[in-house]
């Protein structure tokens, strides 16, 4: 039986870019660059549900920031909203506690996992570990090469590296480290494909 994170990880695989968008306006755009998985990062729920019917009738999964979404509770019920009347296909949270409720709702659950230092490193790949998710976005991605090996060793789910990713050398770089994905708000980064298909984007 397939895992709600399959399509995820095989949508990823042929188009490693995720587009990170903070307005419901910016998903066309995504959309037509043909992004196959949008990181919903800041609307409230009703263009939310807009987004959604948009992904949808494109064939594109839809995740969506629970902690950044306005009108919705950062909290079990708020994840149950979001999968039974929203539908989005998955969620991005900080909040380690949110990753059970959302499997148990068939959601993809993807933690976020800020990078400031070696301390919150080494405090927050336990709490990771902990919650299962299906993936781990670190933040900020262009530091994801000088802590992959570290990554390595910590057991973790798939990375994908977000924040900060400006330039295809970086998006190359990352990849090459290890990462399954980036996401990122650039829009000339988003016909990004796998290496076999680069040329035509």
């Amino acid at each position: 039986m397939a895992k709600p994170g399959d399509r995820f990880f095989e949508a990823l695989k042929a188009r490693p870019v995720a587009a990170g968008l903070r307005r419901s306006a910016d998903v066309e755009a995504a959309l037509h660059h043909g992004i196959q998985v949008l990181f919903i990062l800041g609307e409230d729920i009703f263009a939310l549900q807009e987004s959604v019917a948009k992904a949808r009738r494109q064939g594109c999964l839809i995740l969506a920031h629970v902690d950044l979404i306005k009108g919705i509770g950062r909290d079990e019920a708020g994840v149950r909203f979001l999968a039974r009347e929203i539908q989005v296909d998955g969620i991005l949270t900080t909040r380690a506690n949110l990753i059970g409720p959302a499997r148990r709702e068939g959601l993809i659950a993807v933690q976020r996992l800020f990078v400031l230092d070696s301390e919150s490193l080494e405090a927050g790949l336990p709490t990771v570990e902990r919650a299962a998710p299906d993936a781990v976005e670190v933040l900020p991605g262009v530091i994801f090469p000088l802590i992959a090996a570290r990554l390595r060793g910590a057991g973790l789910p798939p990375v994908i590296a977000g924040g900060l990713i400006r330039t295809r050398a970086q998006v190359d770089e990352i990849l090459a480290a290890g990462a399954v994905a980036v996401s990122t708000s650039q829009e000339g980064l988003w016909g990004f494909r796998a290496n076999k298909e680069q040329g035509k984007s």
